[in-house]
Order: C-alpha cells, then sequence, then structure tokens
C-alpha cells in the first residue's frame, strides 16, 4: 500500500510541478509522410524550448523517435466514420473505404486530433497538433508566459467548413475575413477542446465525433468538407479565451532539397505535402 501511495504522490508532484508553458506535441502520420517524419519530430524539439512529450498517432509503428499510440486506441475508424456519413448504410460505406478517390482518410485525421485528450493519458493543458509534413526551422512558442495561447494564421477560405461548422455548433462562424485557421499546427488546449466537445455533444444528443461526420455535407464527402483547424481556431476567438494571432512566416514547399534557405531566409517553417513531393520528383526538382 505504502509504494502505491509513494507512486501518486511523485506522479502528483512531477504533474503540478510541469510549467504551465509546457507542451505535448501530437502528430497524426500515414504511411506516405514515413519518409518526412523524422524532420518533422526533429524540427519541432529543436526549436520550441515548450515541447515537453512528442506523440506519432499512426496505425504502426512508425518511428523511434517519439512516444507512439496506435489509432485503435480511439473510439472510431474509418469504417465507422464512413458509416455516418452514409446513414449506417454498410454497403456504401464500405464501398466508400475501398475507393481510391475516398477522403474517409482525410476526415479521419481530423477527429485523431481532436480527441486527443479523451483517448491519450497524462497530456499537458496544452498539446500542439502538428501535421506529419511540417518542419520547424527556426525557434517559435506558442504560449505566452501569462498563458496567452498564440496562433498563426493562413489566407485560405473556403465555404463548406464554415457551413459545416454552423451545422456542428450553435452560432459559429468565420470571424476573420483575412485570417485562416488552416497553417498546418495548432494549439490545442484542454479546457477549451473540452468545452467545444461538451457543447456539440449536449446540442446533437450524440458522441462529438458522430455529430462531426453528420454535419458533413453529402455533396461534401468526396471532397473538402469539414476543417477541424478551422473549427477550433474560430471557437477559441467566439468563446473569447486567453488568445492572440501572431504571424509566423511560412511556405507551402514542392521539394525540401532548398530547406537550409528557407531556414536562411527566416522561415518559421514549410509544409511539404506527398502530392508535392511526388510531383516534385516526376519533374526533377
Amino acid at each position: 500500500m505504502r509504494q502505491y501511495l509513494y507512486f501518486y504522490a511523485f506522479f502528483f508532484f512531477f504533474f503540478s510541478s510541469l510549467p504551465a508553458q509546457s507542451i505535448d506535441v501530437i502528430i497524426p502520420c500515414c504511411e506516405r509522410d514515413h519518409q518526412i517524419l523524422h524532420k518533422c519530430i526533429e524540427g519541432i524539439r529543436t526549436h520550441c524550448h515548450q515541447v515537453r512529450r512528442i506523440i506519432v498517432v499512426s496505425s504502426t509503428q512508425l518511428t523511434d523517435k517519439a512516444e507512439w499510440v496506435c489509432e485503435t486506441a480511439y473510439p472510431f475508424d474509418k469504417f465507422t466514420i464512413a458509416c455516418e456519413f452514409f446513414k449506417g448504410d454498410v454497403h456504401a460505406s464500405r464501398a466508400y473505404t475501398k475507393e481510391a478517390n475516398t477522403r474517409v482518410g482525410w476526415y479521419y485525421q481530423q477527429l485523431l486530433k481532436l480527441y486527443v485528450y479523451r483517448v491519450i493519458p497524462h497530456l499537458t493543458s496544452n498539446v500542439l497538433v502538428l501535421d506529419a509534413d511540417t518542419i520547424f526551422l527556426n525557434p517559435v512558442e506558442f504560449i505566452r508566459e501569462d498563458n496567452v495561447a498564440l496562433y498563426n494564421v493562413g489566407k485560405e477560405y473556403h465555404r463548406p467548413y464554415f457551413e459545416h461548422g454552423s451545422r456542428l455548433i450553435p452560432g459559429f462562424r468565420r470571424l476573420f475575413p483575412k485570417f485562416s485557421g488552416i497553417c498546418h499546427h495548432m494549439l490545442l488546449q484542454r479546457d477549451v477542446l473540452n468545452d467545444l466537445l461538451q457543447m456539440v455533444e449536449q446540442e446533437q444528443g450524440v458522441e462529438f465525433w458522430k455529430a462531426f461526420c453528420r454535419s458533413v455535407d453529402k455533396m461534401q464527402v468526396y471532397k473538402s468538407g469539414a476543417s477541424e483547424y478551422e473549427i477550433y481556431f474560430n471557437f477559441v476567438f467566439l468563446k473569447g479565451y486567453p488568445a492572440k494571432i501572431r504571424k509566423l512566416k511560412w511556405k507551402n514547399v514542392s521539394s525540401l532539397k532548398r530547406i537550409e534557405k528557407y531556414r536562411a531566409d527566416g522561415y518559421v517553417y514549410v509544409s511539404c505535402h506527398s502530392h508535392s513531393r511526388s510531383n516534385s520528383e516526376k519533374s526533377g526538382e
């Protein structure tokens, strides 16, 4: 009995003594980003002093440079997501998950991010979800000493994202006409994310992931019909949580051959998507 008391005393002391600005990093990853994953891990570990743990979420273990959480720990998978899209039609759901142009994996990885606090134990109150094809090149912080969360922005605007958000969350809307929350990473905070998920579940009467899927327009199932980044980013500012927009210098690139030049030019990070890498390889860039 005494040894258990010692353990819990140590556990409480360790986690209560963590700096308020400590963050854990969650990187959902699939096989096609396996080759770039180690650069993603190295980049955030090297350039963000606030990082405590780095955790990769994937179907199989893809690296020994970070902790690993298997996707089977989650309460949904690609097939159950498809079933929500197609209202339980098993035949349609099975066909959708097997089609070459399916988008189910794209929706799936969004939910992996939004469920981190419900699945992964002992996370800090601040979690950075990071796309596996994104590489940090220069120093960066994601939360100030006064616990104000810092958010970068992009320029993308896609109306179906906000139509989906308005069906999912009462009063949801686009707050910043010139800014997008889509910039390949997002700081999630436990209290904010719990508020978001619980609000949706109380309003919709079902688990959040089901409500998320049911709110996707059926005409958008094969397209881009939802954005976890736009949902969370706009929700933070709609609800008035302590947060500030600060712009980082970043860009999407088609190759990593000039990565040192991007670093020297002051880019904080770059993102190199798999389709861009493939096209670059084909063109000999």
